[in-house]
């Protein structure tokens, strides 16, 4: 078992947590820890790694730890080898929404995890292809992707002003009310063309989640239950929403009650392509690119995680 250990998570607080709690996740002996950051290149430890045949990956850290993981993984490793490899995960991060829902008997005080690897099973994996720069770039995600309103947070909470740093070592519920309330004051609806296989239309969107898990940004859920295995995304779309209405959006996501209310369009779907004469922001799994033209697939059944 290699445990990669992302010392930065949570706002710097992330070896402190792991601290606390290592012993108490009773890992066996053969346990092999490289710390992000200070043991050298994780790109060369992994792949090194999964040529001497190592197979179980922990990874100590939050979401964007995981996204690194999977993404490094997918780009460098043969399917057939593929096939072997596990991920499980210790949520050491500020949201750790891969985590979620928390489940008592995989929590050690409040940080969860997923480490038997004996009950891995294979899960979909999302991928978005976008052009930068005049490039065709691809990257992965496990949870969900965003475009709005929560990406362009999210972009805001990966590049924190002084106050945000400082809430993210403090709270992380704050940081994410501080970072919400900053953003909806700032926000500016986008105008974009939205396609799959059986539509196009346009939109000015406010928020678009495209889903492979409900929960997203610290408390924040949408109000359906995507599948990690059914080769679909579930898709939520606001449009032209007021400042007013944004409050009130996530406002209702916060506390679980209905959206119906705010000019939401949802649909299921296995692809979606989303283009716009302006540079917008996607976010994927807490990660951030921007672009003018993404187009999400699902890989269904792509990699095996544990899932307690």
């Amino acid at each position: 078992m290699i445990i990669l250990l992302n010392k930065n998570s949570g706002g710097g607080t992330a070896f402190r947590k792991w601290n606390s709690i290592y012993k108490d996740l009773k890992l066996n002996r053969s346990t092999e820890t490289f710390i992000v950051g200070v043991n050298g290149s994780m790109d060369n430890f992994l792949l090194d790694s999964i040529k001497k045949g190592k197979t179980d990956f922990v990874i100590a850290g939050g979401d964007g730890s995981i996204n690194y993981f999977l993404n490094c993984v997918l780009n460098s490793v043969e399917p057939d080898i593929l096939k072997q490899i596990k991920l499980g995960a210790v949520g050491i991060g500020s949201s750790n929404d891969f985590h979620k829902p928390f489940h008592p008997n995989n929590t050690i005080g409040n940080v969860p995890y997923r480490i038997n690897f004996k009950d891995a099973v294979e899960r979909d994996v999302g991928c978005i292809q976008y052009e930068n720069d005049g490039k065709f770039l691809k990257k992965y995600f496990l949870i969900n992707a965003s475009l709005g309103i929560t990406a362009e947070g999210n972009n805001l909470f990966n590049s924190p002003d002084f106050i945000l740093r400082s809430l993210k070592k403090m709270s992380t519920q704050s940081a994410i009310t501080y970072t919400v309330i900053k953003n909806i004051f700032t926000y500016k609806n986008f105008k974009a063309t939205i396609g799959g296989y059986d539509e196009s239309f346009t939109a000015n969107i406010s928020n678009m989640g495209i889903l492979k898990s409900a929960f997203f940004t610290g408390k924040l859920r949408y109000l359906s239950d995507p599948l990690p295995d059914n080769g679909l995304f579930d898709v939520h779309l606001y449009k032209s929403l007021s400042k007013m209405k944004l409050l009130k959006l996530f406002y209702n996501l916060s506390k679980g009650k209905s959206d119906s209310t705010l000019n939401k369009k949802f649909w299921r779907t296995d692809r979606i392509k989303i283009s716009s004469e302006q540079e917008f922001a996607v976010e994927f799994d807490g990660e951030v690119i921007t672009t003018k033209s993404a187009e999400f697939s699902v890989i269904q059944g792509l990699i095996k995680v544990c899932i307690n």
